[in-house]
């Protein structure tokens, strides 16, 4: 199949490799080295309907990103039906379809995708369970993960190889969160010195809808869930890493533990949910003064601190951010 070889042979992805063994040899590709000038890419968000003063912001912080990581969540579980996808039908609004939630995150993905193109950031979505991966064994691209890049091909073309990977991986296995982000952390730690010299970080989302397990048993015990702790706290206190917690699930026990993680390290990342129920919440604390569109839903996705709507003590925005957001959003 279509670069079928491990990621370190890879030419689209320059020497990036993910070996649960060893660290990577090099890591050139973290590093950006071509960024697309702020104007090309504010134009390209204002044809995807975020407003002008919003887009060039984005786009003015979104030259930091090195590279967007994925991690994709498709362990059994996501074969539940508690799904939904949204889709824009003009005028400010949006309809809900039901899914799985598997179907859920493969949209998410995809538009992720087109989202990452359009502003010219390389990006690669990284499986949790591939069904052809042995434990222990490094990635092989087009497998196990997808690199996309502008220079990689059309944008079609690119988007055709991300739903081949997706539709031949749906819901199995359990949730090895963990060892996946001691691969990721091995990945980023030999490409610092890189990322310090651009000024650049990394854009971690994992998206997920359960606890985490070890890789030969589907029950998450307290050790665990104590190992990607450590595991967060190893990637966001010395290493230069914006993440991102994309929730696929109500489960209360799953949204706790995240909400936990992020109480215990004392770290300011966005735990997400869906559209519809960050809508609520904004408007819950006293921010439903604006349209909470998929765009900024998208944008805070991706990781970005442009827009300034993280507030874990669940506070309303200050006048001050009120009005910086209201003069973006207008123009």
């Amino acid at each position: 199949p279509k670069m079928e070889q491990p990621l370190r042979d890879a030419q689209a992805m320059s020497g990036l490799q993910i070996a649960a063994s060893a660290p990577p040899e090099h890591c050139s590709h973290l590093t950006r080295h071509h960024t697309e000038g702020v104007d090309l890419v504010q134009g390209g968000l204002v044809e995807l309907g975020v407003p002008p003063g919003l887009a060039r912001v984005v786009a003015e912080d979104d030259r930091r990103i090195g590279l967007r990581m994925y991690l994709l969540d498709n362990s059994g579980s996501t074969s539940a039906g508690d799904g939904s996808t949204f889709q824009a039908i003009g005028r400010g609004r949006v309809a809900r379809r039901p899914c799985t939630r598997w179907e859920e995150i493969s949209a998410f993905a995809e538009d992720h995708a087109r989202w990452n193109l359009r502003l010219g950031t390389p990006c690669v979505f990284v499986l949790l369970n591939s069904k052809r991966r042995v434990p222990g064994s490094p990635i092989v691209v087009g497998r196990d993960c997808v690199c996309m890049e502008k220079s990689n091909g059309s944008e079609e073309e690119q988007l055709h190889e991300l739903r081949d990977m997706l539709k031949g991986n749906g819901p199995c296995g359990v949730t090895p969160i963990s060892e996946r982000l001691e691969e990721i952390r091995s990945v980023i730690q030999a490409g610092v010195s890189g990322l310090a010299q651009r000024a650049q970080m990394v854009s971690l989302i994992l998206v997920t809808d359960g606890l985490p397990t070890p890789w030969f048993s589907g029950e998450s015990t307290l050790a665990d869930k104590n190992h990607m702790v450590d595991m967060m706290r190893s990637l966001c206190a010395s290493l230069p890493v914006l993440l991102v917690i994309r929730l696929f699930t109500q489960d209360a026990e799953t949204v706790n533990f995240y909400n936990s993680i992020r109480e215990r390290l004392a770290v300011s990342w966005d735990i997400l949910d869906n559209l519809e129920c960050e809508a609520q919440e904004l408007a819950k604390r006293g921010d439903g003064w604006f349209a909470y569109t998929p765009v900024i839903h998208r944008m805070r996705e991706a990781g970005t601190c442009a827009i300034g709507l993280n507030a874990e003590d669940g506070r309303p925005l200050s006048p001050a951010q009120v009005r910086r957001l209201a003069g973006l959003l207008s123009g």
